[in-house]
């Protein structure tokens, strides 16, 4: 049995690393529909030994566009790494098929939150916490979960590391707030869970439809050992 959380930033056509086609996600969607595999928050995955559990990260209007009606329409869970500061805002990136990506607005957020996407701390501004002082960490958290929390009526969870970026320092400050923080390594879920440091499956090498109807088969599994190698040679996270 075979567990893992999937990662998804902009549901787009514009093929960027950041972007998974609205197509491609419906499919997936249908896909583990089709073989009932369970998809669910990730306190319920933690507890099971198979299943998936779907995250969104920064908050991307393409996400309330294009996932939630279809997330939506099968009555599945998913978390949303919300990075505060730029709701309302676009966030000019050079990923971006128009130099930029629109970002959600509270109304956006609040109607995720309603239909079953529950929403989570990616910080407020984004930053590498690696590189700002420790007051500074606890700030960027502390201002995400208190928006979210008065702008929904829910404090957040779970935390989402920006750019997938940590050592044991930013762990030591931050892990004891959250159930859990997620990363960007690229891994199943294995038998038991560092719940400082959980692994992510990016969709972004999940595109192809062999690989995304094939979600928790060995195919799968190997192909994405052999991607995860790859990214360590090359110094990823």
């Amino acid at each position: 049995m075979t567990r893992a959380v999937l990662t998804f930033h902009s549901i787009d056509d514009s093929g960027s690393v950041l972007s998974f086609p609205p197509r491609s996600f419906a499919r997936l969607i249908e896909r583990l529909a089709a073989t009932k595999t369970p998809v669910v928050t990730f306190d319920e995955l933690s507890q099971r030994d198979h299943g998936v559990t779907i995250t969104f990260d920064d908050g991307m209007r393409s996400v309330y566009e294009h996932a939630l009606p279809v997330l939506r329409e099968h009555g599945f869970a998913a978390h949303l790494f919300l990075v505060t500061g730029r709701v309302g805002r676009d966030w000019p990136s050079r990923l971006a098929k128009d130099g930029k990506f629109e970002m959600v607005e509270w109304s956006d957020v609040e109607e995720c939150a309603h239909s079953g996407i529950r929403i989570e701390c990616h910080t407020a501004t984004h930053p590498d916490l690696r590189n700002i002082i420790p007051q500074r960490i606890l700030d960027e958290c502390q201002s995400a979960d208190d928006e979210i929390e008065l702008r929904i009526g829910r404090r957040p969870t779970l935390m989402a590391f920006p750019f997938g970026s940590f050592d044991d320092a930013v762990i030591g400050l931050i892990g004891p707030r959250y159930r859990a923080c997620f990363t960007t390594r690229l891994g199943y879920l294995t038998r038991k869970i560092d719940f400082a440091r959980v692994p992510r499956l990016d969709a972004y090498y999940l595109q192809a439809p062999f690989w995304n109807e094939h979600l928790l088969s060995a195919p799968t599994r190997g192909y994405l050992a052999l991607r995860a190698a790859i990214r360590a040679v090359r110094g990823a996270t």
